[in-house]
């Protein structure tokens, strides 16, 4: 059997009230690389993500809204307005069973900042007015899979192992950003103005990054090889478990 991916559902009044949703082309990536994902639906009771744990054999934390800031100690600023609690214990909870059962996990955008906060990082709430920057990384969201600004990828970290040597550009979506990153990452990729871009803990099978390459595989290649070396963790967690 291919390995089961599970990641929340995004649940957004702003967009549909009343709707649980999934971008596409998490999905097509997953399904793509050998996996076969699964949602899980956000539910007020963060304990119900154990019910999900036995079926799946790895954790994607896709992009989405803004983390509460209650979760790293802070106040929201004017900056950050719309945030879902619920949401975000409810992926918390997940990424914790995760790791207890030694399960891969992969961050996405909003899903890099998570793990960060889950192992005790903070943010950047709103990187124009907390960071001094020249760099854009909010992009117009009708070029999703448009290349923009570039990232310095680590000499010997997975991340370089995966995307190979040459020069990096990203696509870009997201005003947050790590501030302090938590003890057991490794930072993999930075971009030009220092906003960390990619981290990793290799020991936990746990690797993230800032921009969205589930809307880069179809027409960047290179990109291809985070979702499949994802997918093999996976598949090998999954063929040890059954021995």
């Amino acid at each position: 059997m291919k390995p089961v991916i599970g990641f929340v559902a995004s649940v957004s009044p702003k967009i549909q009230s009343n709707k649980h949703m999934a971008n596409t082309p998490y999905i097509d990536a997953v399904i793509a690389s050998g996996g076969t994902p699964v949602l899980i639906p956000v539910n007020r009771d963060a304990t119900r993500a154990r019910e999900y744990l036995p079926f799946l054999d790895g954790l994607l934390i896709p992009g989405g809204g803004d983390i509460s800031p209650v979760l790293y100690a802070q106040d929201p600023i004017p900056q950050v307005t719309l945030i879902q609690e619920e949401k975000d214990r409810m992926e918390l909870e997940l990424i914790r069973l995760a790791v207890e059962k030694q399960l891969p996990v992969f961050g996405i955008c909003r899903g890099m900042q998570l793990l960060n906060v889950y192992f005790g990082g903070d943010l950047y709430q709103d990187i124009p007015t907390q960071y001094e920057t020249q760099v854009c990384h909010v992009q117009d969201m009708s070029i999703r899979s448009q290349l923009t600004h570039g990232v310095t990828l680590t000499p010997g970290f997975l991340m370089e192992n995966l995307l190979g040597k040459e020069p990096l550009r990203v696509n870009s979506y997201h005003h947050q950003a790590l501030k302090t990153v938590a003890s057991n990452f490794k930072i993999s990729a930075v971009a030009a103005d220092g906003i960390v871009e990619a981290i990793e803990d290799v020991n936990r099978k746990i690797f993230a990054v800032q921009w969205h390459p589930e809307e880069l595989v179809c027409d960047h290649p290179r990109f291809r090889p985070l979702f499949e070396h994802f997918i093999k963790l996976a598949q090998q967690g999954r063929h040890a478990r059954k021995i």
